[in-house]
């Protein structure tokens, strides 16, 4: 089961989200992010996270449409963190994370551990309107369109990488550090792969048609 997670970050446009949650099981707000689906009007089957940065008038809204509202007082773990949790609990195995990314980088890298804490339960995207962003151990492969972007940060300060095809520029055999040498390849063909024999790497993907 596929499911959609709207968080707080900036938002993507209102055309591209009302689009793209047609292709899902469920829809899930992470606190604040059900704030953009009612400005968005879409109606989330769950609300989850402590609640202390979703507009009360908004909350109340959904819960008489029968939005489900999970309450989790944990404050050791972020709202992201949380719904993915839940999620992962209920038997959803596909989740893209969207409106994700905002000002704060603490606050985006701490969303981004989750793709790193639970990669290993279900496959986690964190997706906007021209960019996504995979952890990857071990092989793991991607659709791609020739010419898009895609740069490899390894998790730590090193990866080491048995091989990768589907790139212009090739890795093979080789460890590869926590430095600017894997930003920016280019994808040449639909199918990316990526072999890692030890450590993980996070994937950014940027589209061609946003360059």
């Amino acid at each position: 089961m596929k499911a959609i997670l709207i968080c707080n970050g900036d938002a993507p446009s209102k055309r591209f989200l009302r689009k793209i949650v047609r292709n899902y099981d469920v829809i899930a707000c992470a606190d604040g992010g059900a704030n953009i689906a009612y400005r968005f009007k879409i109606r989330p089957d769950f609300i989850i996270g402590d609640l202390d940065s979703v507009d009360k008038t908004v909350l109340n809204f959904f819960r008489e449409k029968g939005t489900e509202i999970i309450y989790d007082s944990d404050q050791n773990s972020t709202d992201i963190e949380k719904s993915v949790k839940f999620l992962i609990s209920k038997g959803y195995t596909s989740i893209d994370i969207v409106s994700t990314i905002g000002t704060r980088v603490d606050h985006n890298l701490g969303n981004l551990s989750v793709l790193v804490n639970y990669h290993k339960k279900a496959n986690l995207k964190i997706i906007d309107e021209g960019s996504e962003i995979f952890f990857a151990t071990e092989k793991f492969s991607f659709v791609a369109n020739k010419g898009d972007i895609i740069s490899l940060i390894p998790l730590g300060r090193r990866a080491f990488i048995l091989r990768t095809t589907g790139l212009k520029f090739k890795l093979k055999n080789e460890n590869l550090t926590f430095c600017g040498r894997g930003v920016s390849n280019v994808a040449i063909g639909r199918k990316v792969s990526i072999h890692i024999g030890k450590g993980g790497v996070f994937v950014f993907k940027i589209t061609s048609e946003r360059l």
